[in-house]
Formats: C-alpha cells, sequence, structure tokens
C-alpha cells in the first residue's frame, strides 16, 4: 500500500477500500448528523408523546430529525442526552448486569459511561478513564448534570493509559468497553485542514494503538468477562483487522460473540453501521469474551 496523503489519497484509500459504495457514503458522511435523546431517569423527565424508538436500544429514548439542546428539568438534573443510536449499540452490546464491575477505557466525553451508569443502577463498580486533565473533568460535568452526587457512589474517573493497564491490574472487570481513538474520517471530511494532513501511515499508526489497548483489556477483563471493542473509524486497518490481529496474538484466549442489531451490517469480525444505510454512524464494534 502506497503512501496516501492529502485529499487525494484520502478518496484512493476509500475507494479502494469501499469501491463502488464510497461515492454514496461520502455523500452521507457529509450529510446532517442525526441523534437519539436518552431520557434521564433522574431528571423525572417524561416525553409529551408517544416517542419514535428503536427496538435495538432498550433505554427510554426518542428519535427526531432535531432536538432542542438538553436543558434541566424541576428536578434539577438534564433532561435527556443526545447521542448517535449507533453509539448506544456498544454499551447495548457488553450486556451490563447490576452489580458488574465496568470499566470504560477511553471515556471521555463521557456519554457512553453514563448509559453504563443507568444500566448499574447505583450498584457495582464503573470507572471511566481518559488521559487528558480536560476531557476528565468533561465526564465529572456529564456525570454531575445528570445524575445526584449521592448516586454517583459506586463511579470514580481515573486518568491512566489504557494501554499500559495490565501492568497494574489483571482479570478484575466484567465488562470491559473500549471506544478506542480512532481515525474518525467523518470529522476529517468536514475539516478541510485535517484532510488536507490526512495520510494512510495514520491509520496504521493508530491501528497499533489500538492493538495495545485491546491486547490490555484482554488481560484486565475476568475469564467469562466481555469487552467490546469499537471506533467510528471506517478504516478496516482499525476495525477487523485489529480483532485479526488478536486472533494472531492472542489465540485460545477468547471468543466472538455475535450480536445482530436492526441496524447496520455485519462484517467478518463484527458490527457496522454507516450513514448511506441507515443514516447513522460511521461505527464498528466487536464484542469478546474472555475464555482463559
Amino acid at each position: 500500500m502506497k503512501n496516501m496523503k492529502g485529499e487525494q489519497g484520502f478518496v484512493e484509500f476509500y475507494s479502494q477500500m469501499y469501491g463502488e459504495r464510497w461515492p454514496a457514503l461520502k455523500q452521507a458522511l457529509l450529510s446532517e448528523h442525526q441523534y437519539v435523546a436518552v431520557a434521564n431517569p433522574y431528571s423525572n423527565f417524561k416525553f409529551d408523546f408517544t416517542p419514535i424508538q428503536n427496538e435495538s436500544i432498550r433505554f427510554e429514548h426518542h428519535i427526531a430529525p432535531n432536538f432542542e439542546r438538553p436543558a434541566p428539568t424541576e428536578a434539577g438534573y438534564f433532561n435527556y442526552y443526545l447521542m448517535d443510536a449507533a453509539s448506544i449499540l456498544a454499551v447495548e452490546a457488553l450486556n451490563i448486569e447490576p452489580g458488574n464491575r465496568v470499566v470504560d477505557l477511553c471515556a471521555a466525553p463521557g456519554g457512553k459511561s453514563l448509559l453504563c451508569a443507568y444500566k448499574l443502577k447505583e450498584t457495582g463498580l464503573l470507572v471511566s478513564n481518559d488521559r487528558s486533565a480536560a476531557r476528565r473533568a468533561r465526564i465529572h460535568k456529564i456525570f454531575d448534570e445528570y445524575i445526584p452526587k449521592t448516586k454517583q457512589a459506586n463511579h470514580k474517573v481515573t486518568a491512566h493509559d489504557a494501554t499500559k493497564w495490565c501492568l497494574y491490574e489483571k482479570s478484575v472487570y466484567d465488562r470491559v468497553l473500549l471506544d478506542a481513538p480512532c481515525s474518525s474520517e467523518r470529522h476529517v471530511l468536514e475539516d478541510a485542514k485535517e484532510l488536507s494532513l490526512w495520510s494512510v501511515g495514520r491509520t496504521k499508526a493508530i491501528a497499533m494503538t489500538q492493538f495495545a489497548m485491546l491486547a490490555s483489556a484482554l488481560d484486565i477483563v475476568k475469564v467469562g468477562g466481555r469487552i467490546v471493542y469499537s471506533t467510528c473509524a471506517l478504516s478496516k486497518l482499525e476495525n477487523d483487522d485489529i480483532i485479526r490481529k488478536l486472533y494472531q496474538k492472542r489465540e485460545g484466549r477468547f471468543e466472538l460473540k455475535r450480536m445482530e442489531f436492526s441496524f447496520g451490517e455485519p462484517t467478518e469480525f463484527g458490527w457496522q453501521v454507516l450513514p448511506d444505510q441507515s443514516g447513522w454512524g460511521p461505527f464498528y464494534l466487536a464484542i469478546i469474551e474472555r475464555i482463559k
């Protein structure tokens, strides 16, 4: 693979990857973003109409072309949290049960951690991790806006290096969410400067870090526990190829679990949601259960 760079290299790289699908996919990536409003159970907020919902999302929610900005209710907490529907699938795929010990390795800005907290129902342990102080502050802010302080006793925010976490803890979590930093091609397409700086070497370098994080995640999850690996990347180097490498390096220690959702499509190892077909995403996830 030659060292493609800039806008021309970007288009060539993804044209080769997605073939005839690429023009429609690119157009969809440049279209307006859509969101789902997930109702906050701590705000006493209820939709004053019958909400439009998706069967793959088990949180109380509404789907609409646009929403007003979230705002506090009389209870003092924000009424709903806005997310891409595809991102919510990562939390659904974790299959969290009350009492679980859960870690969100790359948690900022905090939306998925918030949904994990809703699943835990104030039980177990939820660790939201991010190395950036500013991003950790954002996580704290979201929790304080959506959940009373007295209901956050099972939640802590940490600043660990996700690639090295396994050096300090092993086999301690029931669920691990690794929503890994990625190429975020939708953002790249929307930013002319970012697009001019793009190179195929960047997605290769990101993939190396992603694999290091996933290998560490496999060590910190308990035998019988579950990891959801996810990205908002289009590049297969950062999606299925990461799982392929895990098979090469950690064969026999895990098995994949398959889930199907009401939108998106299966890939070789996981599930992908792309906006040309669903209006949501891009988003990729793979479900890994540790067996040894």
